[in-house]
């Protein structure tokens, strides 16, 4: 072989080491053609090859072994995460304890059989989820059991002697604990309740037998210094034998527990990867707590955050990816009440925080567990950049994934041992239900990604066998690509990205017109005035929320003037389409003239309510479990609209989740601007239900009166 000369050789590593000095380029472009992203097509490979669903699957085993419902499993839960954390190269990583107060834990909980053929039903010991948090210490035998079936109401206890008695209950337990023991001298409860209501359309107690449900104790059951009551849980199938032997004749059990209540307090983890522009963050949460095993709820979550941390150091180190323009400020917590003591300490910090992404069951299994892999949209009046790019990521996975073996296998994200299930990903209306929900309070636009349904929730079924390694990569790579976006744009990137919201955006306003004209076109002659008001209600919010997703492009670095003109472009489309409403109202043959404002109409429009600093987080339940006698005809009719509102909205096919804690979301609509007509028309906009407006007089009145809403006039 010739030998070459050595200055050539010296020109080659010189020529090397200059490339490497030179800081990455930004991961994002225009929207390529091959994935609709705009992220450049080599970051898509990177973020795909680099994440792993089968490491996130060794981290969800490792959390559901422990019982982080206790302050004591949370907390070794939290070490744990604490130092994987560090060792995936986040920086400042440190524990924040929340404030201090009773923790319950036990060492002891056993629920037997008595009699000649006495046997174990149920143990602390082996299912923590046997014995309710919250349950108080207890020794007893030979207690007879008293089979109070589903009852909830003190008219069914009626002939039933339960002092001094176990009750035998299909229920969930809040209610029985209060009439079986507090009313009806009962020690304690034992229930084969398994399912929550939102999730009754999903599966029954009974459709899986052998799986135990999840609840507590309620603190403040009975007054101080009483005893307090146990609880224990066992599955469908046992309480099916118990009634059989009860039958047969009196059944009696023996109990056995050691608990306590002593001072304590939970921690979130905290950490950060830095960030090159200061005072700006992307902030990313999983919740850590739950119950043991809760392998999907919310071990999932939590190690899928912990894998996302790691890619990017890797890539960042390997120069694949520059360092983020914003901080990527990473969360740990305790669902809600972690987020809410985060922002009682952070949110005055001096801080932009442009996005969040949070992380709730998001491995279940979609063919075992009966799932779909879903990523939430942020509510109508929070609109945001964030939409268009999840949109755009669930697209271009399942373009590429929804077989088991894509012709482009560069593309396919699975895991060596995961499935080979083809993905079916949906981008969902806005929900409630997790910590994304308390951002979107907060202002900040929050989408939640998750599996759901999930047919072991909240039961001792959510084990690690019904995570999937490939499900769980997949929901890694969606996250990477969104934060991404998020994280990294600026300048031309920022630009190109209003581009890519203002093609998704067209694509939803022409969606909520649909709807509208549908509507329009299905109301009878004589309601055809207010079905207009509100249908051109949807089209204006439609519009204002794609307006204000193109706007909040602005301050990630996005020239101002390109950006108006796409404004622009929307203004003209929605007065087209008002006209295409007006056109076809007109067609019916009747006046799209309103007839006049009722008094409660008058009061509504004068009514423009706005959320008190520092209590954006407050619930209506929480107030209106506050209020005075004199006060609770209006909480009466107010939770009579909300069922009413929840009958028809389940009837229309929605999901369960789509009016969880209802009130709430449509209470996060005022800002001061809007009149509670207004936000009448709002949540008709995002729902598809006309709320009464005399409701939500009496909703913003209570709030008002609890100190969580003020007027703005």
């Amino acid at each position: 072989m010739t030998a070459r000369p050595r200055s050539f050789t010296v020109l080659v590593v010189l020529a090397a080491l200059s490339a490497a000095a030179q800081p990455s380029p930004s991961p994002l472009g225009p929207v390529s053609p091959t994935t609709g992203l705009v992220l450049r097509d080599d970051v898509v490979h990177a973020l795909i090859q680099e994440s792993s669903g089968d490491r996130i699957h060794d981290g969800v085993q490792r959390l559901a072994l422990l019982a982080r419902d206790t302050a004591g499993g949370y907390s070794e839960a939290a070490e744990w995460m604490r130092a994987a954390a560090v060792a995936a190269g986040l920086r400042d990583v440190r524990l924040e304890p929340m404030k201090e107060g009773p923790q319950w834990r036990a060492t002891r909980g056993e629920l037997w059989v008595a009699g000649p053929h006495r046997y174990r039903m149920t143990s602390f010991a082996d299912l923590p989820m046997a014995l309710a948090p919250g349950s108080g210490s207890f020794e007893g035998e030979g207690l007879e059991l008293v089979d109070v079936g589903s009852s909830t109401q003190d008219a069914d206890y009626a002939g039933k002697d339960l002092k001094g008695k176990v009750a035998l209950t299909r229920s969930h337990p809040r209610a029985v604990l209060r009439n079986a023991v507090v009313k009806h001298g009962a020690v304690g409860v034992v229930t084969s309740y398994s399912t929550p209501p939102w999730n009754l359309p999903h599966r029954m107690d009974g459709d899986f037998p052998d799986q135990v449900g999840w609840a507590v104790v309620p603190p403040g059951l009975v007054p101080p210094g009483a005893r307090v009551p146990f609880l224990f849980m066992i599955s469908d199938r046992q309480g099916r034998e118990l009634r059989a032997q009860l039958q047969e004749g009196p059944v009696k059990v023996d109990v056995s527990i050691a608990a306590e209540t002593y001072a304590g307090h939970y921690s979130i983890i905290s950490g950060v990867i830095p960030g090159t522009r200061a005072g700006e963050e992307v902030v990313l949460t999983a919740h850590l707590d739950h119950y043991k095993p809760g392998a999907n709820d919310n071990g999932s979550g939590s190690a899928t955050l912990l894998e996302l941390v790691r890619t990017y150091t890797t890539l960042i180190q390997r120069g694949v990816l520059p360092p983020p323009v914003r901080t990527l400020r990473v969360l740990w917590l305790p669902e809600f009440e972690g987020t809410r003591e985060w922002f009682s300490h952070h949110g005055a910090d001096p801080v932009r925080r442009v996005a969040h992404f949070n992380f709730d069951m998001l491995g279940a299994s979609l063919s075992r567990a009966h799932s779909r892999f879903l990523v939430s949209y942020t509510p109508d009046w929070n609109g945001s950049f964030v939409n268009a790019v999840s949109e755009s990521t669930v697209a271009f996975m399942n373009r590429f994934n929804g077989v088991a073996y894509p012709p482009r296998k560069d593309f396919r994200i699975g895991s060596v041992t995961g499935s080979r299930d083809p993905l079916d990903a949906h981008m969902e209306r806005y929900s409630r239900g997790s910590d994304h929900q308390l951002f979107n309070d907060h202002g900040i636009p929050g989408v939640a990604f998750s599996t759901w349904p999930d047919d072991g929730y909240h039961t001792s079924g959510d084990r690690t066998e019904n995570v999937d390694p490939t499900q769980l990569h997949r929901t890694a790579f969606a996250a990477l690509a969104s934060i991404t976006v998020a994280a990294w744009a600026e300048g031309p990137g920022a630009l190109e990205l209003a581009r890519l919201v203002a093609v998704h955006g067209g694509r939803r306003v022409a969606e909520d017109e649909f709807r509208a004209r549908r509507d329009l076109a299905a109301t009878p002659a004589a309601q055809v005035p207010g079905i207009y008001r509100l249908a051109r209600a949807v089209v204006r919010l439609a519009y204002q929320r794609e307006r204000d997703a193109l706007r909040s492009c602005v301050p990630l670095g996005a020239p101002a003037a390109p950006v108006q003109a796409l404004a622009r472009v929307l203004e003209k489309a929605e007065a087209q389409a008002l006209d295409r409403l007006e056109a076809e109202g007109k067609a019916r043959g009747v006046s799209l003239k309103e007839p006049a404002p009722s008094e409660a109409e008058r009061r509504a429009r004068a009514f423009v309510p706005r959320r008190v600093k520092g209590q954006e987080l407050a619930s209506f339940d929480d107030v209106a479990g506050k209020v005075g006698p004199e006060s609770q005809p209006r909480v009466a009719a107010v939770q009579a609209a909300l069922s009413a509102a929840s009958t028809a909205l389940r009837e229309s096919g929605e999901s369960e989740l789509r009016f969880y804690q209802l009130l709430d979301a449509i209470a996060s609509y005022a800002d001061g601007r809007r009149s509670v007509a207004d936000i009448r028309d709002a949540a008709y906009a995002e729902y598809g239900y006309v709320f009464p407006v005399e409701a939500l007089l009496d909703l913003f009145g209570l709030l008002e009166q609890g100190g969580i809403m003020t007027r703005a006039r």
